[in-house]
């Protein structure tokens, strides 16, 4: 028996001597983001020299987020099972890592869809189970998210830089060892353990009234509506004449923008409804997708990418906090999951359309984006309506 207990016993005294929770879920969200800058900001780049062109990428976004729907409720079911939202996020990340290895010898559409859906599975995983994780933990989850954006700017600039006059194969040199450290600093992160889905059995339905029905698409429709931006604007800026130098620190503005705005978040929601700032976040895309549609001149990209702190960043503080609030703790779980395959499913079909779009019209699929966050401010505003007795 002591023999057995002994190589647990050591896990645990390391575990004890890693810094604080806070500390290693930052850790965890920086090396999510560690990769995230080299798939959002720079990976069409790489998958155009691998033979795929711009509807082709569309499709193959679109098939990693269906895949990422679902395996989804699959999750649901090995998180409870598990007990420990710990080990699933060490196992997504471990399934990623594995999965970028298999991007070396990969060619050609048909040989990318099936990596890139297991790596998109695990990988859009792992954001909602660390917000979860973060909230049930007590901390301050703009804080924690501050240094994942952190990280997001640093690397982009620094991957935008090696680039200049060298193959997108390079990107792989960053995308493996951002692989190692999501593995690693999964394996920091402290347990943390979860109830069993003893809660209302009718949580589903009661999450589908009207009110609730009505934040999930405005949510779905503004957060979409970077599809094109998140799968095509490195092609379309390169198209426009601009380096990969240059296209970094245009991703690094929009992520600067979204750090000041995840800093003073608490201060923010304490003065403007989660509606509200879904209400913002939307408008700021009608505008900030026009501007990319039609702008070509370096200071206004820069204006226009300023505003990821309102279309994003203010859209999921609201969204997150909008759940918080005004969903029961027996359902928070449900709602959370809801949440994640809602957007999901939102993402996907407007990356199904966006590529092909693109590959049509160039920069003016950003329309089509600025309409969706139309159609989302409209559905925000509905929630401003007082809830009836």
């Amino acid at each position: 028996m002591p023999l057995r207990e002994a190589p647990r016993r050591r896990t645990l005294t390391v575990l004890r001597m890693l810094p604080s929770s806070g500390t290693r879920y930052a850790l965890f969200c920086s090396a999510i983001f560690a990769v995230a800058a080299v798939q959002l900001a720079f990976w069409p780049l790489w998958l155009t020299s691998r033979g795929l062109d711009a509807t082709e990428i569309g499709a193959l976004y679109a098939g990693g987020l269906m895949a990422r729907v679902a395996v989804t409720p699959l999750l649901s079911v090995l998180t409870y099972h598990a007990g420990d939202l710990r080990r699933v996020m060490l196992l997504l990340s471990a399934v990623a890592l594995a999965g970028f290895c298999l991007f070396i010898p990969a060619h050609g559409f048909s040989a990318m869809l099936p990596i890139t859906a297991v790596t998109g599975a695990c990988l859009w995983a792992l954001p909602p189970l660390t917000d979860s994780a973060v909230l049930q933990a007590g901390l301050d989850y703009g804080r924690v998210r501050l240094w994942g954006s952190l990280t997001f700017l640093v690397a982009t600039l620094i991957i935008g830089r090696a680039l200049v006059g060298a193959s997108p194969d390079r990107l792989l040199l960053f995308l493996l060892p951002a692989g190692l450290a999501l593995v690693g600093s999964a394996w920091t992160l402290p347990r943390a353990p979860i109830d069993s889905p003893r809660g209302d059995p009718r949580g589903w339905r009661a999450l589908l009234g009207q009110r609730h029905a009505v934040f999930f698409t405005a949510a779905a429709l503004i957060q979409a509506s970077h599809s094109v931006l998140n799968q095509l604007s490195a092609l379309y800026w390169t198209h426009l004449g601009y380096s990969t130098d240059t296209i970094g620190w245009l991703w690094a503005d929009a992520c600067i923008a979204e750090i000041m705005l995840f800093y003073w978040g608490r201060a923010l929601l304490a003065r403007v409804s989660p509606a509200r700032l879904l209400m913002l976040g939307g408008i700021a895309g009608v505008v900030r997708w026009s501007v990319l549609a039609t702008a070509s001149a370096l200071p206004m990209l820069i204006a226009a990418q300023a505003m990821h702190s309102l279309t994003f960043a203010a859209t999921h503080l609201g969204a997150v906090n909008y759940l918080l609030r005004n969903v029961p703790a027996a359902h928070a779980g449900t709602a959370q999951l809801m949440y994640s395959i809602v957007v999901g499913i939102g993402f996907g079909i407007a990356s199904l359309f966006s590529g092909a779009l693109y590959q049509e019209v160039g920069g003016g699929a950003f329309f089509a984006m600025a309409l969706m966050s139309g159609f989302g401010v409209v559905a925000a505003a509905a929630l401003l309506r007082p809830v009836p007795p």
